[in-house]
């Protein structure tokens, strides 16, 4: 089978110490900054690993073709950035009710575009049981553009609030506005949800955040999410992605929302 072309992180089998945004640079920042805070100190003490599997997703299942399996789609919450894979609400959420292998197609920095064309690809070569979309606002702002290698390109808000967008004109015109962010999110969450009717499974999405944002422009303004010293939660080792009782908090979403029984529109 031909390996999918996707540009996200190593795209093979691999075990990785660190990924962007759970940099060893950026911990060891943390850490002088904070040398005391008794998370930083247990990350130092048991280190994240990232296993990727053949296809340089984060899961310990390979995926072979006619595999069945759950799926769980999403941005870097769904990868676990900054979290042991045990930590991660997908993960949790396959082991108390996934059927199957372990389909983690998520990565950092995702949009809904890419989310569709990573269940596209798949969608013919794995029987796919279930899908859960964990899609948060934090995720919305970003736009997939296919380029003629076939490779997914993305461009997010985060890059314009860096000053480093590669399209300024476009961005400014269109991608910024909520107007077409709305249409644009609308149009692949449709896509989804038609291309599961398609293959047969339960399609379900969550898009409850657990960000406050003080404003439409600074989406991505996660810097310092977490407090390493917090007596009640477990920070993520990067200090910019959800607690781990967060983490929890969307596990614990999706089981209520499966119970539900949630149907296609």
């Amino acid at each position: 089978m031909e390996k999918f072309r996707q540009p996200f992180y190593h795209g093979k089998s691999t075990v990785l110490d660190w990924v962007p945004n759970d940099t060893e640079k950026e911990f060891e920042k943390h850490l002088s900054t904070h040398p005391d805070s008794p998370h930083l100190l247990e990350y130092q003490k048991n280190p994240i690993k990232y296993r990727l599997n053949n296809y340089g997703f984060r899961t310990d299942d390979d995926f072979v073709e006619g595999d069945e399996g759950t799926v769980y789609l999403g941005c870097s919450h769904t990868y676990g950035i900054g979290h042991h894979l045990e930590n991660v609400w997908a993960y949790k959420l396959h082991q108390k009710i996934g059927e199957g292998k372990f389909f983690n197609l998520s990565c950092g920095a995702t949009g809904a575009a890419s989310h569709y064309y990573f269940l596209k690809y798949f969608s013919d070569k794995l029987k796919i049981k279930k899908v859960f979309h964990f899609f948060p606002s934090e995720a919305h702002y970003r736009y997939g553009f296919m380029n003629q290698d076939g490779q997914m390109e993305v461009y997010a808000q985060f890059f314009h609030n860096l000053g480093i967008s590669q399209i300024p004109a476009l961005w400014k015109r269109y991608l910024i506005h909520p107007t077409y962010h709305n249409f644009h999110n609308d149009v692949y969450k449709g896509a989804l949800k038609n291309l599961c009717n398609e293959i047969g499974c339960e399609y379900i999405i969550d898009e409850t955040s657990k960000i406050r944002y003080r404003k439409l422009g600074n989406l991505m303004g996660q810097t310092g999410l977490c407090d390493p010293y917090h007596k009640k939660k477990t920070s993520a080792r990067d200090l910019m992605h959800y607690y781990v009782e967060y983490q929890h908090e969307v596990y614990e979403k999706f089981l209520m929302l499966s119970n539900e029984k949630f149907t296609l529109i």
